[in-house]
């Protein structure tokens, strides 16, 4: 991600005086060039450079990350290529915007065919004012500005689909920026316009000239990678306590997610919204060698620890007590080899086990007491763990860092810790009373992560009327960004819980605030789009 301002630099000047321009342009556009329009851009190969003439001033083999621009042609578009619409891996020029591909073909060094983005900028030099209409198919979303101006907003994930729009242009020079984003399947993209007097068709790269530097915002800073929206749920079906792992594979973010219930089968995801099974489990026979039974498999997590896996989760032990165990694997969809008996275990029972590694390489393993299924207080602790995250370490004990105030919205129940370390202070996100329509999430921090954690009072996420009962999340970091994924119920029109529907699975954009305090949306379950993560 490109995050330093670079100043625009001067223009170059077209390779012709403009007068000599504006009679080129009306020769092409009356037809009478040899390469007025460029063709049908989809008919260029986007990862196919040595068909585009000038499209490429840089060796697709030799192509580094962003951060230093590439040499540009004298005519075509500057193309900002944006690995999962953050990592922009290539800038090269373009003699005209156009996509065609399958989603296992790579468009551009470094960028994978799904879950990319391109911004395509440049001087366009306009011959004769007036109204100028421009046409722009495309799969997946597309926007075209002028001069900032959206002209075309199509901003969706769709099948193949033509927009248009039109402004009114005085002769001269005016910014083009074109961007375009990609999910899956395959990807298409062709742009046209109309200028006054003419024929509809490509633009002519000799009216077009690449800008020589990254397109900034009002405020001077450089763009980042356009990004989709998407809007929740992003587990559109029951999902209660779900545990997110962010990790990565062949250089690209990839999550895994573990939800409460049966055997914890192990869902996948490129992108954090959309999701698979993996068809592997955590527990594949339905139970722990050491449980009692398989009907109460909770809130399991599956996190990296040294050079394998480890899951923790919630299950009933040979007394039909809840405890918490663990099991293990070299791969994230295992096969997972149970720790062979439970890792706590606590008369009041033991729920809702996190995973933590300071900076400094301790480990710690947080977990509930139940002391609420008999009318006791519900302290959260923490205790060291041993490296390999499957014991504790030699000589530790657990330490109380958090417990339940019976007279605030946290009632009889403190549960579901994530701890996370920001700045100089360590956040607990948990949640608090009965799961439904009453539950909460709050949040407490501390400079050590054993505490002492302070809380910060009033829930962070409540009920809207939308979702209600939000709680029992995850913390993920995408591309420099934080995100709560926790679950939710659909709310009824009497604002109580559709217990029918279950628990969803939404995500909600951290915000850190000026005091420090980590924010969530407007402080319910976000209903309004998202940027995809």
């Amino acid at each position: 991600m490109v995050r330093d301002v670079q100043p625009e630099r001067t223009m170059r000047p077209l390779s012709r005086p403009l007068a000599i321009l504006v009679a080129s342009v009306l020769a092409q556009v009356a037809g009478c060039g040899d390469d007025a329009a460029g063709g049908d851009p989809t008919s260029m190969p986007a990862q196919d450079a040595s068909s585009r003439d000038e499209a490429s001033a840089v060796d697709p083999a030799t192509a580094g990350d962003a951060g230093a621009d590439a040499p540009l042609p004298a005519h075509g578009f500057r193309a900002d290529w944006f690995d999962d619409f953050s990592d922009r891996k290539v800038t090269r020029g373009e003699a005209s915007v156009g996509i065609a591909h399958d989603a296992a073909t790579s468009p551009a060094p470094g960028v994978r065919g799904i879950l990319y983005s391109v911004r395509w900028t440049a001087q366009l030099a306009v011959a004769n004012a007036g109204e100028h209409s421009f046409f722009a198919n495309a799969d997946d979303g597309v926007r075209v500005f002028v001069d900032d101006k959206a002209i075309i907003d199509d901003w969706t994930a769709h099948p193949p689909t033509e927009s248009s729009g039109k402004v009114t242009l005085a002769a001269g020079e005016h910014h083009l920026r074109v961007e375009y984003f990609q999910l899956r399947g395959a990807a298409s993209l062709a742009l046209e316009w109309l200028p006054p007097g003419g024929v509809r068709g490509g633009l002519p790269k000799e009216v077009l000239a690449p800008r020589t530097s990254p397109p900034v915002d009002a405020n001077g800073i450089v763009r980042q990678g356009p990004r989709p929206t998407f809007e929740n749920p992003a587990t559109p079906f029951d999902c209660p306590d779900p545990g997110v792992l962010a990790t990565a594979r062949d250089g690209h973010p990839l999550f895994a997610m573990v939800c409460t219930g049966g055997k914890l089968p192990i869902r996948l995801s490129d992108d954090l919204v959309t999701w698979r099974d993996s068809g592997n489990f955590l527990l594949p026979s339905g139970k722990a060698s050491w449980s009692a039974n398989g009907g109460r498999n909770w809130a399991p997590e599956i996190h990296a620890i040294g050079t394998g896996y480890v899951a923790y989760y919630t299950a009933v032990n040979a007394a039909n007590v809840l405890s918490i165990g663990c099991t293990h694997a070299t791969a994230l969809e295992g096969p997972y080899t149970d720790c062979g008996g439970p890792l706590v275990q606590d008369a009041l029972g033991v729920i809702d086990a996190t995973f933590f590694e300071d900076p400094g390489g301790k480990k710690y393993l947080y977990y509930k007491i139940d002391g609420n299924s008999v009318g006791q207080r519900t302290p959260i602790f923490a205790r060291e763990l041993a490296a390999n995250g499957l014991s504790f370490a030699a000589g530790s004990a657990a330490v109380e860092v958090l417990n339940n105030d019976a007279n605030t919205w946290e009632g009889g129940v403190v549960e579901a810790p994530w701890v996370v370390k920001h700045g100089s202070d360590y956040f607990l996100f948990y949640s608090g009373n009965v799961y439904d329509d009453r539950y909460r999430t709050g949040v407490a921090r501390a400079k050590s992560p054993t505490g002492p954690f302070t809380k910060k009072g009033g829930p962070i996420l409540g009920n809207n009327a939308s979702w209600v009962g939000p709680g029992h999340g995850s913390v993920v970091s995408v591309h420099g960004r934080d995100y709560f994924f926790h679950h939710a119920w659909p709310a009824l029109p009497n604002g109580k819980n559709d217990a029918a529907k279950g628990r969803f699975g939404l995500i909600a954009p951290i915000e850190w605030g000026a005091d420090g305090w980590p924010v969530l949306g407007g402080g319910s379950s976000v209903t309004t789009p998202i940027a995809w993560p």
